[in-house]
């Protein structure tokens, strides 16, 4: 897995355990090659970089990158994560749920603020990227490791069902 987020780091983990119990997770600290704030098709080349430098890192089958990235829809900032997963003869992405960043939010981001600083700014966190994320702060509901599981379940299932 390319990074050494707790919060991915927990999504891949809990998505592996719904796949198979067998399968283990290596964290690795890699760049994913783009801005600091993706902005749309950006976010998908984050992530594919990201599961390229996993799978290179030479000690796994299939490398996992997950990167969050905002991007304009209907006139609003949506936030959202690409999670890519790639062996060395396939590959799959899978895109979580969007969601719409608040009037405070966008108005940081569009500034240059990276979504993660906008949210600690805006809701007096520290750090909460690493923690319950923007969509935790604006849902109180939903934090950025259940939005992930699920996507990461969609990018691996060609690496687990032989059905397809």
């Amino acid at each position: 897995m390319g990074s050494t987020n707790p919060i991915k780091l927990g999504a891949v983990s809990d998505a592996l355990r719904e796949i198979d119990s067998q399968w283990r997770i290596k964290s690795v600290d890699v760049s994913s090659g783009v801005s600091a704030q993706p902005w749309c098709d950006e976010t998908f080349a984050g992530a594919r970089n990201r599961a390229m430098e996993a799978l290179l890192d030479g000690e796994c089958d299939i490398g996992i990158g997950i990167e969050g990235g905002v991007c304009w829809n209907r006139g609003k900032i949506v936030a959202y994560a690409v999670i890519y997963a790639m062996s060395r003869d396939k590959e799959n992405f899978s895109i979580s749920p969007t969601f719409t960043l608040s009037n405070e939010l966008s108005k940081l981001v569009l500034e240059g603020k990276e979504l993660g600083e906008a949210t600690d700014l805006v809701y007096r966190g520290s750090n909460t990227k690493r923690a319950e994320g923007a969509v935790g702060m604006l849902t109180r509901l939903i934090d950025r490791k259940r939005l992930y599981k699920d996507s990461v379940i969609l990018a691996l299932y060609p690496f687990y069902n032989g059905d397809v």
